[in-house]
């Protein structure tokens, strides 16, 4: 049967164990983040390497759209015309109807 001192000696066998894997768990979870790390760290040079020139692409094309756009003064004097233009083409087009029905 079991005594006092082998009991003790089975806990810290027990205790030595758990401490042991609990390094290699530590341990390994070190690996796997530097490993994680090292791999978000290649895959943001990738994404950089694939975005930027199309982001810089995008940016030069508003750019461009930007400097043909008229502006906003621009755009009521244009609606102010675009009215006026619509009314005379209205008119226009009932006077013309009239002058074919008279033929």
């Amino acid at each position: 049967m079991l005594d006092e001192r082998d009991l003790q000696a089975i806990a810290k066998m027990i205790s030595d164990s758990e401490a042991r894997t609990a390094e290699k768990i530590s341990a390994s979870e070190a690996r796997t983040a530097e490993k994680i790390s090292a791999s978000e760290a290649r895959m943001m040079a990738l994404m950089e390497a694939y975005f930027e020139p199309k982001f810089s692409l995008l940016a030069d094309g508003q750019k461009l759209i930007r400097e043909k756009m008229l502006p906003a003064e621009a755009w009521d004097e244009t609606e102010e015309r675009l009215d006026v233009l619509e009314v005379v083409v209205k008119r226009h087009s009932k006077e013309i109807q009239n002058l074919k029905r008279a033929q």
